[in-house]
């Protein structure tokens, strides 16, 4: 199979399954305020695929999914809701270029860590500051009230934390393991092609 037909159905099935179990596991932990793995879904599809609009499609495929069967709110506060989780696809530049999979030295590693534990901190950071200001609404509009407001969110931060470290590192990691796995093979068949993301 030529390696870019073979990209692209890799693509395809592996939008599926992150969508399908993005979207399944957010309706499972639905009693877990704000613990879910869109922002963490989002992180990885901005590396892995080619096209910005696909990567996209993830993060925004789960939330529509999920929101059927969890429930909708307002269509502006679902529009900033929706844009803030699909903003770490933006991040696919900085993953890019400090998350290595060829160079796994103990530097290498270290390098690809903390670029991925960089991104998914700003991820929450940015998600917790935007959409509590939403909020901002429902209390004394002086400096006490957004102090307020946003105290009060950092009980949800915790869980939006959590949640975005927790499915960046298990996608990541997986996406690692299989990584190593094909090379291995790959050394033993040099037929197989490696799986990887390409700049668009």
């Amino acid at each position: 199979m030529h390696s870019t037909k073979q990209q692209t159905v890799i693509e395809v099935l592996l939008f599926t399954a992150l969508v399908a179990l993005g979207a399944a596991t957010r309706i499972s932990l639905e009693h877990l305020p704000n613990f879910a793995p869109v922002a963490g879904l989002a992180l990885f599809a901005g590396y892995f695929f080619r096209s910005r609009l696909v990567a996209l499609a993830v993060p925004v495929g789960i939330m529509l999914i999920s929101d059927a069967f969890i429930g909708r709110y307002a269509w502006w506060q679902m529009s900033i809701v929706y844009g803030m989780l699909a903003l770490p696809v933006a991040m696919r530049g900085v993953l890019r270029k400090h998350f290595d999979f060829s160079n796994m030295s103990i530097g290498g590693f270290a390098r690809s860590l903390s670029g991925l534990l960089g991104c998914s901190l700003a991820a929450s950071l940015l998600f917790f500051v935007v959409t509590n200001a939403l909020c901002l609404g429902w209390y004394e509009p002086t400096w006490a009230g957004v102090a307020t407001c946003y105290l009060r969110g950092l009980e949800f931060f915790r869980y939006t934390l959590a949640g975005d470290m927790v499915f960046a590192f298990v996608t990541f990691g997986g996406y690692a393991m299989a990584m190593g796995l094909v090379n291995a093979l790959r050394r033993d068949a040099p037929e197989i092609a490696v799986p990887s993301p390409a700049a668009n």
